[in-house]
């Protein structure tokens, strides 16, 4: 077992992980062979099958150990987990029954021949379903958990806490023993109907799609004695039955076990893989990572002995709070009292005592007894928890924050924000490994498969309790390669000897764990268990990312539209305590995996990180590369491009499937220690599983997709806004309206998006919009701010609209100039704001001016102040945008009142918009000059009745609103009837496979043949003949108005595939039309 405690937080083992885990549950029923169920585990690059009775892989079912999920390549025939103890029977002949359910040489009743071991409880999953409970699918949970009170109802059993998913995908079920009526022993005397040793267990899967975690299944199994009897000696163990290579290439494996790593690996002896011959093939290992914890010995007596070296002797898990020691000084005296402090502070890597969480928070429980819970933050120092006072870990025993979602209030039994430590919390008891003593891998042995069979409990028992050769390694070639780990005979710590196995009494549980990984060789495999390892030191917290979006795909003709929702964008980190989301990727393959786009390569050559279609992020002070490096490969932040929640691609084929994920993104974090190095944790990405069943049925998950492209019927008219769109007001901003998706559109309806500005002069760079239904009075977009980006609206009735704001009020100077007369005067129009005879009361007035001139006095200037004189003028100004009459101060340096050169034109108003200016009230908006322009040539001066107009940018006002109304896709038969002739079949000729027909489902042959008919009306016939007229098929279709497509997969109507050659197809379309055309099939 690894003694690397360093939990390095590049690796972002980060995160608020908490459960309910209190009180021991012991289910009344019993396993039986009528409640199992098989379940894919595939939430990252790794995908297996699993059975509810603790089988993992499954040969020579698919995918058993597949990776990369997605290629077919196997590298597991199965997996077991054993538990082996010593008792007597009723005659008092020493028997050591070995528990464990597996599809070959098991022990099995000779009549019935149901297994002897491992059966699933009832209750675990939904009845109804086929599959274990899976966090992904709520489809799948119990309506009620038996383990679990009543609030957790509809909830995910989380062994994080109740309703939290912090694992990209986890399973959850319970198993028991009492299936093995072999012995003539019953574990308990007064239940002659269990039989077994009296073991109940609940077996738990992780994955994480994070890239560090992307190509590991963790295992976790907690073991209950509910016998009547103690059990003096106990082992845990597990069974490898590798298949290195696929199903029909295990016979030539190899493996090796490093005892430094705790782990096993196996690998293929040639190099190539089966079927189809593949290469290179991997490496598949497995990590041990807990073991049973000893706090006594055979005899019940206190064990003193410091199993794992950490400092500590005996720690246990199951205890309570223990004494309450405050003040850092007698947290520090205490702690080496207590413990061997250079053990303890080597074991947890960590330079001195000041780095012990009780030590810096100046307060240790001394139940936990690793020190590392960490209280509220008594923001006011009042010994009492207030809402708005991180929790850090007094969370309560639900293990639920504020922050996440299934959080209903504090905790009924006032565990939360109390001060001391309780069972559920994170970083104590229950779910904190390292407060327990435990064993570490204390058996291994590597063997060909058969050697040991499940079905000899002798045989097994004297090899799983023979002590692991620490000394050496062992290595086995060219065999169908098999292997046991074990957990249970320790080494006695001053002879080094065998010394007993560990004892499992009465009601008690320990733990065992393991780790299932894989690599493209040794050296990869290595550094993956290395971050496996720091995975579980952090109690398999794992940093977790945004929430996943909402997506929806609609195929269109050469063209995929994607929209997704907002829902990330809230999403709150615990561990950092803030809101970190920063973007979104959209990724796209044409295999479910996604592996296609897996082709950004670590420092290693690994490819680690796909490759986006498309990237949007905010715009803020955070873009490009994260400083926090992956194996030297860093991760790409985005560029400031604005967020959106539409994208449409148009580089795609009709006909061909594609697969598309949108993930949602955070920041990570990164910092500059006091020792000035860099640390932090890489960003991380939403999961994205699209998951493919035996049957090859596709299930996409939320934020993912399955769309294949296609032409519409032949005379389609696509949605869209009947007539024009109506702006009414003077906003220089736009709107813009994208349908989509057409089956959601609605006709006749009529929307309205309406401004409201908050501001005096309605000068607002951001004002805020609604958009509502006029036609019903629904609101449909709650009001957001409209900034200069494009801002959507709501996605709603299968369309949206973007809002363009123009937020700077600025001269439009390619609108300005003289709209009557032709003066080459030069005019200059310039705000007030760094003028220092106006900036006190210089405003942005949106608004478009004229200046009218006449040979006559038709206005006077406005007076502001006691030093200004009302001038007569012979020009008056107009305010064009309000249609009325402006206001202006007048600079006559040229003593003739008029609008030339030398006088300056000040634009006047009131404190409001519209408002008249009085003296020593007034704002100032715009400065109006006019000069000679000398390489003009000849001047020609304004005259009477000449008008100059100057336009501005202006930001959308309140009352401003844009009005339109939708209508439906439809078909016009008439193009219809002129559209018959696009009708083709592709591709054309067929020449023996085409590139959308999906994978075989089966080991050996090709899969399903397909060609298209395209460009049809939505009601048709197509009847398929040979040249000499013989139908071969005949293709009805009666689809929607936007599919001009369908498939046919080259059987003919007697069920044979049909054979090379010319074929003629026939279409009819009632009240169109006929259509006549040849394609060929090639050999």
């Amino acid at each position: 077992m690894s003694r690397n405690r360093s939990l390095l937080v590049t690796l972002a083992v980060a995160g608020f992980m908490s459960a309910s885990w209190s009180q021991r549950f012991i289910d009344p029923n019993k396993g039986n062979l009528i409640y199992t169920k098989k379940g894919i585990m595939d939430g990252n690059l790794v995908r297996t099958i699993f059975l509810n009775h603790g089988e993992v892989a499954h040969y020579p079912d698919k995918p058993s150990g597949e990776w990369p999920k997605g290629t077919g390549h196997q590298y597991i025939d199965g997996v077991a987990v054993i538990v082996q103890s010593e008792t007597r029977d009723s005659t008092g002949a020493v028997i050591h029954p070995l528990e464990t359910n597996y599809r070959e040489f098991n022990r099995k009743d000779p009549v019935t021949r149901i297994p002897w071991g491992w059966e699933p409880l009832p209750g675990y999953a939904r009845q109804t379903q086929d599959e274990p409970a899976m966090s992904s699918k709520p489809s799948t949970w119990p309506p009620f958990w038996p383990d679990r009170s009543p609030e957790w109802n509809g909830l995910w059993n989380g062994f994080f806490g109740r309703g939290i998913l912090n694992a990209d995908l986890e399973t959850y079920f319970r198993m028991d023993d009492a299936a093995d009526k072999q012995y003539a022993y019953r574990p308990d005397p007064t239940d002659t109907t269990r039989g077994g040793l009296g073991l109940q267990v609940a077996v738990r899967g992780f994955q994480w799609s994070q890239v560090l975690a992307s190509e590991v299944i963790f295992w976790y199994y907690e073991i209950t004695n509910i016998a009547k009897q103690d059990y003096t000696k106990t082992v845990f163990a597990q069974y490898v039955d590798w298949g290195i290579g696929g199903t029909d290439d295990s016979s030539d494996d190899a493996g090796l076990f490093d005892t430094q790593l705790d782990i096993a690996y196996a690998f293929d002896g040639d190099g190539i893989g089966s079927p189809a011959n593949w290469s290179p093939v991997g490496m598949a290992g497995y990590a041990f990572l807990e073991s049973p914890g000893i706090t006594k010995d055979s005899l019940g007596l206190p064990h003193n002995l410091d199993d794992d070296d950490d400092g500590i002797v005996d720690e246990s898990r199951d205890n309570d709070a223990g004494l309450k020691i405050e003040g850092r000084s007698n947290v520090i005296a205490d702690l080496n009292n207590r413990y061997t402090m250079s053990k303890f502070l080597s074991f947890y890597s960590l330079l001195s005592m000041n780095e012990i969480v009780a030590v810096q928070q100046g307060v240790w429980w001394t139940g936990d007894e690793n020190a590392n819970w960490r209280i509220f933050t008594d923001i006011d120092n009042d010994d009492v928890w207030e809402e708005g006072e991180p929790l850090n870990d007094d969370v309560g025993s639900d293990g639920l924050s504020p922050f996440d979602d299934a959080y209903a209030g504090p905790d009924a039994d006032s565990t939360q924000g109390n001060g001391r430590p309780d069972q559920g919390e994170p970083n104590f008891g229950i779910l904190d490994k390292d407060e327990s003593d435990q064993l570490g891998l204390t058996g291994f042995s590597i063997f060909p498969v058969h050697f040991y069979e499940l079905h000899n409990d002798e045989q097994n028992w004297n090899v799983l309790t023979t002590p692991i050769d620490t000394t050496g390694f062992q290595q086995l070639n060219d065999v169908n390669l098999g292997m046991y780990f074990s957990a249970g005979a320790r080494r006695d710590q001053s002879s080094g000897f065998p010394g007993n196995l560990f004892p499992l009494r009465q009601l008690q549980t320990e733990r065992f764990s393991m780790a299932l990984l894989f690599g493209d060789d040794r050296n990869d495999l290595v550094r993956r268990k290395r971050t496996v390892q720091q995975i579980y030191n952090a109690n398999y917290r794992f940093a977790k990312p945004p929430d996943k979006p909402l997506v929806t795909a609609i195929p269109g003709d050469h063209k995929v539209t994607l929209y997704w929702d907002d829902r990330a964008e809230r999403s709150f980190d615990p561990f950092l305590q803030q809101y970190d989301f920063q973007g979104y990727r959209i990724y796209r393959s044409t295999e479910p995996s996604f592996l296609e786009n897996l082709i950004i390569t670590d420092a290693y050559g690994k490819a680690t990180f796909h490759k986006p279609l498309a990237q949007f992020d905010l715009v803020d002070s955070i873009q490009g590369l994260h400083p926090i490096d992956i194996n030297g490969v860093m991760f790409d932040l985005g560029s400031n491009t604005g967020l959106r929640h539409t994208y449409v691609d148009t580089d795609v084929q009709n006909g061909q499937t594609y697969y598309y994920a949108v993930v949602s993104y955070d920041n990570g974090f990164y910092t500059i220690t006091t020792d000035g190095k860099e640390d932090g944790i890489a960003p991380s990405e939403c999961s994205a599983v699209i998951r493919a069943d035996l049957s090859g049925n596709v299930k996409p998950d939320v934020n993912t997709a399955v769309v294949v492209p296609r032409a519409p019927s032949a005379g389609y008219r696509a949605p869209g806004f009947e007539g024009l769109i109506f702006h009414n007001g003077p906003g220089t901003g736009t709107f813009t309206i994208e349908v989509l998706n057409p089956d959601s559109v609605k006709s006749g309806h009529t929307y309205q998006v309406t401004f409201t500005n908050p501001t005096a002069f309605q000068n607002s760079p951001n004002p805020s919009f609604v958009l509502t239904d006029a036609s019903d009075a629904r609101v449909l977009s709650p009001s957001k701010n409209a900034v200069g980006q494009p801002e959507e609206t709501a996605i709603v009735d299968g369309y949206i609209g973007y809002v363009r704001n123009d937020p700077a009020i600025t001269v439009n100077s390619a609108q300005s100039g003289w709209t009557v007369g032709n003066s080459n005067l030069t005019v200059k129009i310039s705000t007030l704001q760094t003028d220092l005879g106006y900036q006190n009361v210089a405003v942005s007035y949106p608004a478009d001016f004229e200046v009218r001139l006449s040979d006559q006095v038709v206005d006077t200037s406005t007076q502001t102040g006691f030093f200004d004189t009302p001038i007569p003028t012979r020009f008056t100004v107009w305010n064009v945008t309000e249609n009325r009459k402006a206001y202006f101060k007048l600079a006559d340096n040229r003593s003739d009142s008029s609008f030339a050169p030398g006088n300056v034109l000040i634009i006047a108003t009131g404190d409001s918009l519209g408002k008249k200016p009085v003296m020593g009230n007034y704002r100032a908006a715009w400065k109006i000059e006019l000069f000679v322009d000398t390489l003009a040539g000849a001047l020609r001066l304004p005259q009477p009745g000449d008008i100059y107009r100057f336009v501005t940018t202006k930001p959308f006002r309140s009352g401003e609103s844009f009005q339109f109304t939708m209508r439906t896709a439809s078909i016009n038969n008439a193009i219809a009837v002129r559209e018959l002739e696009n009708i083709a079949v592709v591709p054309n000729p067929y020449v023996g496979a085409a590139s959308w027909e999906p994978q075989s489902l089966f080991r050996t042959g090709r899969g399903e043949r397909r060609v298209h008919f395209i460009h049809l009306p939505a009601l048709c016939t197509i009847r398929v003949y040979t040249v000499s007229g013989n139908l071969v098929q005949t293709l009805t279709r009666d689809a929607a108005i936007d599919d001009g497509q369908i498939s046919w997969n080259l059987v003919s109507r007697d069920g044979m595939d049909v054979s090379y050659g010319l074929y003629v197809y026939h279409v009819e379309a009632p009240g169109i039309g006929e259509k006549v055309g040849t394609f060929a099939i090639i050999k």
